[in-house]
């Protein structure tokens, strides 16, 4: 639930700095993968908090021209809040913390919604909302695949016990 003290001004350097920890969490998750079309796709979700940042400091700008933005720290769990933290976690780990970021960026976005008065501010909230969301179903289904297929994210092809056989003869 957002502060009802909450300005639009921070509402917006908050929604900034998630999706800059977005950032560096996805860059990160690529970083530990050897599957290339698992890598691509963190990668590619990266690249779209990357395009949700730009929207957002566009909007501020048109907001408050006169304001530098400033931004508040980062508000990811420290056993994720750094690259070498992430490093020492496991990529399930890892994936379990962005999924969770993703649900609480939506709920943001979405009580964002509701205090916005002007309705391009709202669209693009719910926008938001609705990317963070399927962020968060495209990483409950990567985590599901790495539950059940383990060596999933180092090789695309993890689930050929034949050729792992093969290969230790």
């Amino acid at each position: 639930m957002i502060a009802e003290d909450l300005t639009a001004l921070e509402a917006l350097g908050i929604a900034i700095r998630s999706e800059m920890d977005a950032q560096d969490v996805y860059k990160d998750l690529a970083e530990l993968c050897e599957n290339e079309e698992l890598k691509g796709r963190f990668l590619n979700m990266y690249q779209e908090e990357r395009r949700h940042q730009v929207l957002l400091e566009n909007m501020y700008r048109e907001m408050f021209p006169n304001v530098d933005i400033k931004l508040p720290p980062s508000q990811l769990p420290k056993e994720v809040n750094n690259k070498s933290a992430r490093k020492k976690l496991g990529i399930k780990d890892v994936l379990k913390h962005a999924i969770d970021e993703e649900k609480k960026a939506r709920e943001f976005y979405l009580d964002c919604v509701s205090s916005v008065k002007d309705l391009s501010g709202q669209r693009m909230f719910r926008f938001l909302a609705d990317m963070e969301f399927s962020h968060q179903m495209i990483l409950n289904a990567e985590l599901e695949m790495i539950e059940k297929y383990p060596l999933y994210f180092e090789n695309p092809k993890g689930w050929e016990v034949e050729s792992r056989l093969r290969a230790g003869r």
